[in-house]
């Protein structure tokens, strides 16, 4: 038996040990964008964090992420990844799996699920040389969007199929309106749920708006009597917001009494109501 079977059976041999239990991989829900750069290192191992079904075990959500694979087979791979655009992703390999020539392959998301190499090319190989010990993932392979890497050798059997695989999301923010402006202009938080695809702003009220620059005035409940009331910008006076009255109500407000003597309305004599929408 040569070496490189010996490797291959002790793979084997370590897939069956995990198969017995399942793994399940730990999610925040809302992140916040961190202004700085961070690194990620995932051990490229099948021994720690192997999840059993990307769509249904893989993450705590109380829900499915997607729809289940064709004949809802097991589909193991490495605990799904989601970073922000920009930030660094390590790869570290174990010791036994630095004889064989093993190499990570960009591949679509159906080759992922599916674990078919194809024919290895070297533009999609992550790397120029064999997977030893620790080695930075190129930035050109974590732009903005869903990636998927699967392990590829020269020969023997598709390790992705025991797990060696891994599917990473890249993020990317819109909580700037340029790049010198402050983060939701100063009166939210940029967030992400697990679910999403970028980071957004969560505004805190009375601001609203993509980027919380808008003063939402109606937050404050200016109109009373349950007049409704209008957000205009500035557009209608200095509250910004306009009150639309339900009748027998009117004012800036709504505060006063169509036809009721109000302050003021008489300059030369005494105003007397006559009935409850006139007065002389």
């Amino acid at each position: 038996m040569t070496n490189k079977s010996i490797i291959i059976l002790s793979l084997v041999v370590l897939y069956s040990r995990f198969i017995s239990g399942k793994t399940t991989c730990s999610q925040q829900l809302v992140k916040e964008w961190h202004p700085q750069p961070s690194s990620y290192v995932v051990n490229w191992t099948l021994t720690e964090n192997i999840c059993m079904d990307f769509y249904r075990d893989c993450w705590v959500l109380g829900v499915n992420t997607k729809m289940d694979t064709p004949g809802n087979h097991i589909v193991p791979q490495i605990c799904p990844l989601q970073i922000q655009l920009g930030d660094i992703l390590v790869i570290s390999s174990e010791p036994s799996l630095q004889s064989p020539e093993i190499n990570l392959m960009n591949v679509s998301e159906i080759s992922f699920i599916d674990c078919v190499q194809n024919t290895t090319t070297d533009d999609q190989l992550l790397f120029g040389c064999k997977l030893k010990g620790m080695h930075t993932v190129n930035p050109q392979w974590l732009s903005a969007g869903t990636h998927y890497f699967i392990t590829v050798m020269a020969s023997g059997p598709l390790l992705c199929q025991l797990g060696l695989r891994l599917n990473v999301t890249v993020k990317q923010q819109f909580c700037q309106e340029s790049l010198s402006s402050e983060f939701c202009s100063g009166h939210g938080k940029c967030l992400s749920e697990v679910l999403d695809k970028t980071y957004r702003c969560h505004c805190q009220p009375p601001f609203s708006g993509i980027y919380c620059q808008e003063l939402d005035a109606c937050s404050y409940k200016p109109c009373k009597n349950n007049g409704s009331c209008i957000n205009s910008r500035g557009k209608w006076n200095k509250q910004g917001c306009e009150c639309i009255c339900h009748p027998p109500f009117t004012g800036r407000d709504c505060s006063e009494i169509i036809g009721q003597c109000q302050p003021h309305v008489c300059f030369h004599g005494n105003c007397s109501n006559i009935t409850c929408f006139t007065y002389h």
